[in-house]
C-alpha cells in the first residue's frame, strides 16, 4: 500500500503545496501567492482550504511545513520569519492540527530543502549528506546516518555563517567574513556594481539595458558565457569563497556528497570550477575524492518535497 504525505513550502512570494508518495514523487501540487500583509490566521486557513481540495487529501496522515526563520521544531512554533513580518510566535503546528486533525511537523526551510535533496537528488542512497542553499542568503542542512541533524538548539546547518575571510565583510548576523557575504545574491550583485566603477564590461551594462538595478546572477552568467571579463571575475571570486566553504565542510563532516541548490547554483561551471580548484587545494585528498559535488536538478521542488517527507526524517 502506498503512503501519501502532504507538504507546504512557505516562501515570501509563493506557497508551494504538494502531496508526494513513498518515493517522493509528486502526485498533486498547487501554488498560491503569499500575502505577507495578511494575519497568520488568515494565511493558515487559506492553505488548509487548498489542502482539502486535493483528491488524495483523505489518504494523508501527516503534513509537513517548511518556512524560513527561527523555528521551534519540537513545538512547531514559528518564533520569527523574515519572509512573513507578522509571524511572531505563531503556533503553526497546533493551529493546522486543529483545522485538519492530522499530525503536523514544522521546520526551517533549509532543513526541508536538505531532506528534499536527500530524496530527489541522491534517491535516499547517501548515509551522510550536506545540502548548501545558494540564494539571497546561504543556508544548509545536514543529513547524518540518513537522518536530519538539527543540533542542540535546532540551528545546525547555518553554513552561510561559517567564516571564509577573517575580518572580512560585515554580515547581517553581526559576524565578519561570513560565506553569505561573498556568495549570496545581494553581495554578488553589489560586487559587480563596485567593479564596474573601475573596470570596463563589454556585456553586463548592455544586457542590463544601461540600468545597473537590473543586474542579476542570471544576467551575469549570460555575460560571463560571452566572455565578459568583469562577470567572469565576479563568478571566479564567488567560486573561490564557495570552494573554501566546501573544503571546510568536507574536512569537518566527511560527507558522501554535497548537494548545491538555489539560484546561484545555476551558474554551473562558472562557480563550480573555481570552487573545485579550492577544494583540491585545501581539503584532505581522501575526503575530497570520496565526496561528490552535485548541483541539484530539483531546486524548485526541494522545499515542498522535503516538507512532505519530514515525517520520515
Amino acid at each position: 500500500m502506498t503512503n501519501y504525505y502532504l507538504g507546504a513550502d512557505m516562501g515570501g512570494t509563493l506557497i508551494k503545496i504538494a502531496i508526494v508518495d513513498d518515493k517522493a514523487n509528486v502526485i498533486e501540487e498547487a501554488v498560491v501567492n503569499t500575502d505577507i500583509n495578511a494575519s497568520p490566521k488568515s494565511v493558515i486557513e487559506n492553505i488548509v482550504e487548498v489542502f482539502k481540495k486535493f483528491k488524495n487529501y483523505n489518504k494523508v496522515k501527516t503534513i509537513g511545513i517548511g518556512i524560513a526563520g527561527d523555528i521551534d521544531f519540537k513545538q512547531g512554533i514559528v518564533r520569527f520569519s523574515p519572509n512573513l513580518p507578522k509571524w511572531n510566535k505563531v503556533q503553526l503546528k497546533k493551529d493546522i492540527e486543529k483545522l485538519t486533525g492530522k499530525t503536523v511537523f514544522v521546520d526551517n526551510d533549509a532543513n526541508t530543502a536538505a531532506i528534499g535533496a536527500y530524496w530527489l537528488d541522491v534517491k535516499a542512497k547517501a548515509d551522510n549528506m550536506v545540502c548548501v542553499t545558494l540564494g539571497t542568503g546561504v543556508g544548509g542542512g545536514i543529513i547524518i546516518n540518513k537522518k536530519l541533524f538539527r543540533g542542540n538548539s535546532g540551528t545546525a546547518g547555518e553554513i552561510g555563517h561559517i567564516t571564509v575571510v577573517p575580518d572580512g565583510r560585515k554580515c547581517n548576523c553581526g559576524n565578519y567574513g561570513c560565506a553569505e557575504t561573498y556568495i549570496g545574491v545581494r553581495h554578488i550583485v553589489k560586487e559587480t556594481i563596485d567593479l564596474l566603477k573601475t573596470k570596463k564590461s563589454k556585456y553586463i551594462v548592455k544586457l542590463a539595458n544601461n540600468d545597473i538595478e537590473q543586474i542579476t546572477p542570471k544576467l551575469l552568467s549570460q555575460a560571463a558565457e560571452k566572455g565578459d571579463v568583469v562577470a567572469k571575475k565576479v563568478w571566479n571570486n564567488a567560486g573561490e569563497k564557495l570552494g573554501i566553504l566546501l573544503a571546510d565542510i568536507i574536512d569537518f563532516f566527511n560527507p558522501d556528497c554535497i548537494v548545491l541548490c538555489g539560484g546561484i547554483s545555476n551558474a554551473g561551471d562558472l562557480i563550480i570550477k573555481p570552487a573545485k580548484e579550492q577544494i583540491k587545494k585545501r581539503a584532505f585528498k581522501t575526503a575530497a575524492k570520496a565526496c561528490k559535488i552535485i548541483v541539484s536538478k530539483y531546486t524548485s521542488k526541494l522545499g515542498v518535497v522535503g516538507a512532505a517527507m519530514l515525517v520520515k526524517n
